[in-house]
């Protein structure tokens, strides 16, 4: 069968000029009209006639460029429509003045052309295509590098140096996945099942969907995690799939100790494992998932947002184990850039097996520290044609290549990426981790990188920042079950800016320095989410009407009533005195409707909450390592007569400390079930909730 080749679409013979035609045909001549004049001048692509295709004419001549400054008027139907689309006069002069609005429907630059064509590219390359035979070996053959071959029709191997994944098809339809690792040891295989779980459900049809809309990214995403440590492993001598499982293997050691210790603490009984592991997971070391959350390899989660709201049964928390978003750290490894730096170690043997580091005789210890170990250096035997080579250099003298240091680091991704303080950057740097470098033109301040102002929008980084947003709140009237929302208009004052990164990877040669940066990762992802829940407009309930309707609150009476009443009265003054009687109690009534519509009307009107956002360190710590912390002042409507007004601090772990506070006062201080208020509770009110509108709203409701 003969391979096609491409064609050229033959020419339209809708508007040949004579130069065009073919055969002898006669051509068209040319027609210029407005339109067709405009499109020449303001086409992106510039002018596609040549110029005797085109007939001068007073709109050529003034549209083209040619100065003219006498006022040009054009009668016809279709100058006037081309000239109301560019919102040009008709009667008006075409000077620079009247072409100062098509700056941009003139010619590109070549860098803004080149800038497109970048983000055309980048778009169309996120996408991996369709689940299919011809897919999937295009994408582990060509892109990812990897062996591939067909065993059968239906057998698709693909082979690396240490995994094999074999995909079996029912047509173009993914039947069933196997994925197995020949050379590596037990702590690796054993995780084989569940990654090649992840893989297939990745690769297999959801319930009543067509071939047509499954698409390979989400199987991309993963196997390129494991292939990407595939091919920086050398064989032998460097399996990098052992690698990161032996950290999982100490690091899932250091969190079944801290459960157990947790479990034994008396303060703690009566608290659900799901408590306990949130506990872990943000206040300790974090909990170490493998093949966990439809994602292959091994994570690091280290937050998990409403942490502190349990489920009430297995299928909230399955609701909220899929929904509710957990940050945590993709462990992975990377070709090692600077030789000053630790390579990578293959051991399970990070922390010893006790967990626990025991104090020597006589030093002061504030609580159980780790017993974190330095394993032994990983080294790979020289290669076969190394071993040639160093028999020749015997007889020449050349030096003899031994085993050497692999050229490979451990690396971090933040999943999602953090945005921290310049100060925050500065202290993981100092940890010994290497972090990407960063063009010092592109830096911004935090509130620009939480915020981003509008593209053509002209900011200064030293000046003051006002981030204005309008939300529906949900909050629960007291007494009541029903959810309501009330409107909010919501303040983010930056008075003094500080210069702001986004973590999105690291390199690092030990465990011990990512649980030492936890606290400070813990710190700005609670205040990236409680920024986020406060001032980002999100869709759902806001699309709900916030304000009830007016109603109001009378003594309804009917006829029969008042005849009676009347057919009752012995004399007239008994009648005057009912009729006085009426009188006054219709006026209390009306009094009343119009309090209540007026109250209605008040608790209907938007409540603005005043938040200032400062970063200054705190003038009463004076230890050699303090550093500023993200500061808040909220102010918001606490009763008619009261605005609140709250400073509190975000510190590490994600703890609120409140400094000040006005809320509490002599009318609020003992709670309802007897319980002395204090400002700390404000603080675990706050980290409960993570949001500042439902905050102030819970405060005014309950504690007002």
């Amino acid at each position: 069968m003969a391979t096609p080749t491409p064609m050229k679409h033959a020419l339209s013979q809708q508007g040949r000029t004579p130069a065009q035609s073919q055969h002898g045909a006669a051509a068209t001549p040319p027609v210029s009209t407005p339109f067709s004049v405009a499109h020449a001048a303001f086409s992106p692509h510039g002018p596609r006639s040549s110029p005797q295709q085109v007939k001068k004419s007073p709109a050529t001549t003034a549209t083209l460029g040619h100065p003219t400054n006498a006022p040009v008027n054009f009668d016809s139907p279709s100058a006037n429509a081309i000239f109301g689309a560019l919102q040009i006069g008709s009667g008006m002069d075409l000077g620079i003045q009247g072409l100062g609005g098509l700056g941009s429907l003139g010619r590109s630059t070549e860098d803004e052309r080149a800038k497109r064509l970048d983000e055309v590219i980048s778009i169309l390359g996120r996408s991996q295509g369709l689940v299919s035979k011809a897919g999937l070996e295009r994408f582990a053959g060509t892109k990812l590098g990897l062996d591939v071959l067909w065993e059968n029709p239906r057998t698709l191997i693909v082979a690396g140096t240490a995994l094999a994944l074999d995909i079996i098809f029912n047509g173009d339809i993914v039947d069933l996945v196997t994925l197995s690792f020949p050379d590596s040891t037990d702590i690796v295989n054993k995780h084989a099942d569940a990654a090649a779980q992840i893989l297939a459900q990745d690769l297999k049809l959801e319930p009543n969907q067509s071939p047509l809309t499954k698409r390979l990214d989400s199987f991309a995403t993963n196997f390129e995690r494991l292939a990407s440590l595939d091919k920086l492993s050398v064989n032998p001598g460097l399996n990098l799939l052992e690698a990161v499982a032996g950290l999982y293997e100490s690091l899932a050691r250091l969190y079944a100790w801290e459960m157990q210790r947790l479990q034994e603490d008396a303060t703690l009984t009566g608290k659900s494992d799901e408590y306990l592991h949130n506990l872990v997971l943000c206040t300790r070391s974090g909990h170490p998932a493998m093949n966990a959350r439809s994602r292959v390899g091994l994570a690091i989660d280290y937050w998990k947002e409403k942490r502190l709201q349990p489920s009430t049964s297995p299928e909230m928390a399955a609701r909220i184990a899929k929904t509710e978003p957990t940050w945590a750290l993709l462990i992975g490894c990377a070709p090692l850039q600077d030789l000053s730096f630790a390579p990578v170690r293959i051991s399970d043997k990070w922390i010893s097996a006790d967990v626990e580091k025991i104090p020597l005789p006589g030093e002061m210890v504030s609580g159980p520290s780790i017993d974190w170990l330095e394993p032994e250096s990983t080294f790979i035997p020289p290669s076969d044609q190394d071993k040639a080579n160093s028999a020749d250099a015997l007889n020449t003298g050349a030096p003899i290549l031994g085993p050497r240091l692999p050229e490979v680091t451990f690396k971090a991704i933040f999943d999602p990426p953090l945005h921290v303080s310049s100060f925050t950057w500065q202290q993981i740097a100092q940890l010994g981790c290497v972090l990407p470098s960063v063009n010092t033109d592109q830096v911004k301040t935090y509130d620009a990188i939480m915020f981003p102002p509008h593209p053509n929008q002209i900011t200064d980084p030293s000046d003051s920042r006002v981030i204005r947003c309008k939300k529906r709140v949900e909050f629960t009237p007291p007494g009541q079950t029903a959810w309501e929302l009330r409107s909010h208009i919501n303040h983010l004052f930056i008075q003094k800016p500080i210069y702001g990164y986004t973590l999105t990877e690291l390199t690092f040669s030990h465990p011990r320095q990512l649980v030492t940066m936890l606290p400070y990762l813990r710190q700005y992802a609670f205040l990236s989410t409680l920024l986020e829940n406060s001032f980002r407009e999100k869709p759902g309930p806001s699309s709900v009407p916030g304000t009830k309707p007016t109603t109001t609150s009378t003594k309804t009476t009917t006829n029969r009533d008042d005849f009676g009443n009347f057919m009752e009265a012995d004399n007239k003054s008994l009648l005057r005195q009912q009729q006085q009687q009426a009188i006054k109690t219709e006026e209390e009534m009306d009094i009343t409707t119009v309090k209540e519509e007026e109250k209605e009307e008040a608790e209907s009107r938007p409540i603005r909450i005043d938040v200032e956002l400062d970063f200054s360190p705190d003038a009463l710590d004076f230890s050699p390592n303090a550093r500023p912390a993200p500061r808040l002042k909220i102010s918001f409507p606490f009763r008619p007569d009261k605005t609140g007004v709250v400073w509190l601090d975000i510190r590490e772990n994600g703890q609120v400390h409140v400094e000040s506070e006005n809320v509490i006062d002599e009318r609020n201080a003992i709670a309802a079930n007897g319980r002395q208020r204090r400002k700390e509770d404000l603080g675990k009110i706050l980290e409960t909730i993570e949001d500042i509108g439902k905050w102030c709203e819970f405060l005014r409701t309950r504690w007002a």
